[in-house]
């Protein structure tokens, strides 16, 4: 498991999400699941599962807005959140590259590189860069003044 943010916001496989003692020691609250398995965890995980295939006509984008509000919910809530995938290499690496864009003012390629120093293993597929690429541009537009002459 990787500490991508502050102890806050944590990105992992389905072993790691599957490994209580590691959730609890670091007192991870949130879990975002975006397997296709539904794992059992005591009530004492809130949980949000997106199941997703890794495949190149997975409409990702979609599920952006629901993951960040969730990640921002546990923030609040000053919880910790894994956000995982079956080996945390490419769902659960575009949902927090969404994250690092809309809510860190990352551009695709720095959330891409800033991850990708933190873990090494990752690799969204191409889709899923597609889809980023196209959000990364969206929250640019949101993020920049329209300026009239």
């Amino acid at each position: 498991m990787s500490t991508i943010i502050d102890n806050f916001l944590y990105l992992g496989s389905i072993e790691d999400a599957c490994t209580p003692s590691l959730l609890n020691e670091l007192n991870i609250t949130h879990i975002i699941n975006l397997s296709l398995t539904r794992i059992i965890l005591d009530k004492s995980y809130e949980i949000l599962h997106i199941p997703l295939h890794d495949t190149l006509d997975e409409y990702i984008i979609d599920h952006f807005q629901q993951a960040n509000q969730f990640i921002e919910k546990c923030q609040d809530k000053n919880g910790r959140c894994l956000v995982f995938c079956k080996h945390g290499r490419s769902r659960s690496v575009a949902i927090v590259i969404a994250y690092l864009i809309a809510h860190h003012g990352h551009s695709l390629s720095s959330a891409y590189l800033f991850l990708s120093n933190i873990r090494r293993t990752i690799s969204p597929n191409q889709n899923y860069l597609n889809q980023l690429n196209k959000y990364s541009s969206q929250m640019e537009q949101i993020r920049s003044p329209v300026i009239y002459s």
